[in-house]
């Protein structure tokens, strides 16, 4: 395994550390992974899950870049950047262009949990290179289902009931409000209209893009049982290239070693599992 500094971009501004496998493991079709930032951490992750994952990745003969976008860690933001989110597509394509151009590597596959999956969806609908996502704790929308396994086991609470008063709770509301969580208080991520992020889904699959989405427990308040992913996307045509795994007693950041190991297994196994184009 070798780890290595390296700076990208226009101004040189951007900062990751790229990881690779012993010479003659990669593949030459294998894309690489890229980290993305997850919340406001940098690189290492939170409890240093990138740093983990990668040197797993590399024993498995897998090449990795986990890098900070500007603003975060070690990288700077662009002088000549505008909006946030123009800047955050702009640092992913950076990374992208920075390993075609000097490690030849022309197939990738984008790596995020929280906003770094949701950043990891967007860039993938925008970037052709883009060959697999892995998504933890992506996109989520409540179901009959898991309205009704989240609030079920509260029903016996009379301070639920004292608040659900309050608050003239309204369920319908709350099932057609399905970008935001139900539970006030709660930080909500703006994951836009079902129907339309079900179609930007599809497209991807129809592309060929092979997709690995992997909840936890930590966001019982919008996907708490398995088999939610495709009962929110009805009608969802996989072709094959989608994938969802349940870990119900992990929580949202893997604090526990055990829990990151079992993803880290899941993760290179589905890697390995897949074929890789050349793009």
């Amino acid at each position: 395994m070798n780890a290595s500094v390296c700076q990208f971009g226009p101004e040189q501004n951007l900062v990751g550390i790229l990881t690779e496998p012993s010479a003659g493991k990669v593949g030459p079709n294998d894309p690489a992974v890229l980290m993305l930032n997850v919340g406001l951490l940098h690189r290492v992750g939170p409890h240093r899950m990138s740093v983990e994952l990668a040197k797993q990745l590399a024993a498995a003969g897998i090449r990795s870049l986990r890098f900070d976008m500007g603003g975060y860690g070690d990288s700077e933001v662009s002088i000549a950047a505008k909006s946030d989110v123009t800047r955050i597509y702009s640092d992913i394509r950076d990374a992208i262009d920075f390993l075609e151009r000097e490690h030849n590597v022309h197939s990738f596959v984008l790596f995020g949990s929280c906003s770094g999956a949701d950043n990891a969806h967007a860039v993938a609908l925008r970037d052709p290179r883009v060959a697999g996502a892995i998504l933890l704790d992506g996109h989520g929308y409540w179901t009959w289902r898991s309205y009704i396994n989240h609030y079920l086991p509260r029903a016996f609470h009379v301070r639920v009931w004292i608040n659900f008063a309050r608050r003239g709770f309204s369920v319908q509301k709350e099932l057609h409000e399905e970008e935001r969580s139900p539970l006030r208080g709660q930080l909500r991520r703006p994951f836009g209209p079902r129907l339309e992020v079900r179609r930007e889904i599809q497209s991807l699959a129809n592309r060929g893009v092979q997709m690995l989405y992997v909840y936890t427990g930590g966001v019982e308040h919008y996907y708490n049982y398995a088999g939610q992913f495709f009962a929110m996307f009805r009608g969802l045509d996989a072709r094959g290239k989608i994938e969802v795994e349940y870990f119900p007693d992990s929580d949202h950041t893997y604090t526990f070693a055990q829990d990151r190991e079992r993803m880290f297994r899941r993760v290179i196994e589905w890697y390995g599992s897949r074929t890789w184009n050349p793009k």
